[in-house]
């Protein structure tokens, strides 16, 4: 549409007025450049990325990689949230919007959930958690991750923008993560990319897991103390055999009142293990002390069942300090992810519906669970638990199967919870 001026001039006293057009005014308001701020393809290594969780290791990896000749990754994960994380600078404000994605790949030998996440403080000084991007991502396959509009929490400070699983510690291989403005959009297709040879979980020297399927879902139920109620350690043994389970068991030397009982454990498949000879306060003892705790009962084991006991060893009271973890640097040392607390009371029922709740919270695979085989209760409870976990497509392993058929090794002075 044109305009029009009106100008008057004066001539002679006469006024003559004079329209004359102009050309519309016309503005323009530019969108804003596009901008990556993080654009990693691992080329040259980690770069800024960090591991995250003590036992993570990041590696350069030139076997598989979604693009260019290399990719990383990230071994020794022991819980779901290990991976490797990158500190947000200043070009990420809370209440903006980003683009985040990247290419992932896992090897657990089945299809795991994988995630792209940021930590972070949120206004009342919380830390908080956030997903920014899902997957399922299959075996040996790499798999987009991407959230092109994914919004900072208002009011959140420190940011950690990390890598993780939901339910799994297996190995990741990460290439071609990008961050940048909104909008952005990634050109990496979930099924591309190389994928080289990749050892699938092999059978630890000693541990027979050819009987375990990797698609699905395990636990590990361990029973502590020994062998002073052997009537109650043969019905959870019995329990465990006619579901085709196998469990570990963690003897305290001075209590086996049953040396038959603990070479039926150990025949019946079941992995027989150390809980010290006097079950002590480790933290407490010296060195030697420590070792001879460890030492008398893994002689007095191998002298039951006629072959070298498994070198694992519970702590008593799940207590453990740099002396013990020193001391026992030969010797994982197991702890729990869930005490079913039959220890202190707990009932039947309350074993039953700890082992259930923690299934459907998604907490239950792979962790190794705390039970004892001196109660009535966690017999009666195993009777009850184990046909339900097998109904729903759940396998009972012991702790050095779970690590094995996951490709995982237990290492001497480690502390475990879960695999």
């Amino acid at each position: 549409m044109q305009g029009y001026v009106t100008t008057q001039k004066k001539n002679n006293d006469v006024t003559t007025t004079v329209r004359t057009t102009t050309a519309p005014v016309v503005t323009t308001t530019q969108a804003p450049k596009a901008q990556t701020f993080i654009s990693d393809n691992f080329e040259n290594g980690a770069g800024k990325w960090a591991a995250r969780g003590d036992s993570v290791s990041i590696d350069s990896e030139s076997g598989s990689y979604y693009s260019g000749s290399k990719c990383v990754k990230v071994s020794g994960r022991s819980e779901e949230w290990n991976g490797m994380s990158y500190s947000l600078g200043s070009d990420f404000k809370a209440g903006n919007t980003y683009s985040f994605s990247a290419a992932v790949m896992q090897a657990s030998g089945a299809t795991e959930e994988v995630r792209l996440s940021l930590q972070y403080t949120d206004s009342t000084g919380t830390t908080s958690y956030d997903h920014i991007a899902t997957a399922d991502a299959k075996d040996k396959t790499w798999t987009k991750l991407e959230n092109a509009s994914y919004t900072i929490p208002a009011g959140a400070t420190d940011l950690l923008f990390y890598v993780e699983t939901a339910k799994s510690s297996c190995d990741l291989y990460i290439d071609d993560i990008t961050a940048g403005t909104e909008g952005i959009k990634s050109d990496i297709t979930t099924g591309g990319g190389k994928v080289g040879e990749i050892k699938a979980p092999q059978r630890a020297e000693g541990v027979d897991i050819s009987w375990i399927d990797p698609s699905k879902p395990m636990v590990a139920i361990s029973f502590d103390d020994g062998t002073r109620d052997a009537t109650q350690e043969k019905r959870i043994i019995d329990a465990l055999n006619k579901n085709g389970f196998h469990a570990t068991f963690f003897y305290v030397g001075n209590w086996i009142t049953s040396p038959e009982t603990v070479k039926y454990a150990y025949q019946s498949g079941h992995e027989v293990a150390n809980h010290t000879t006097t079950h002590p306060y480790l933290t407490q003892k010296s060195s030697n002390e420590i070792r001879s705790e460890f030492d008398q009962t893994h002689a007095k084991l191998k002298s039951i069942i006629g072959t070298e006991p498994s070198k694992l060893m519970r702590l008593p009271y799940l207590q453990s300090n740099s002396t013990v973890q020193q001391t026992l640097y030969d010797v994982p040392l197991i702890s729990c992810a869930i005490d079913t607390k039959d220890w202190d009371g707990a009932s039947k029922d309350q074993i039953v519906n700890t082992i259930k709740s923690n299934m459907s919270n998604g907490n239950l695979r792979n962790s190794i669970v705390l039970c004892h085989e001196n109660y009535s209760t966690t017999a009666s409870a195993m009777e009850e638990v184990l046909p339900y976990l097998k109904a729903q497509g759940w396998q009972v392993v012991t702790i050095s199967e779970m690590f094995a058929v996951n490709g995982k090794e237990l290492k001497g002075g480690q502390i475990y919870t879960r695999c």
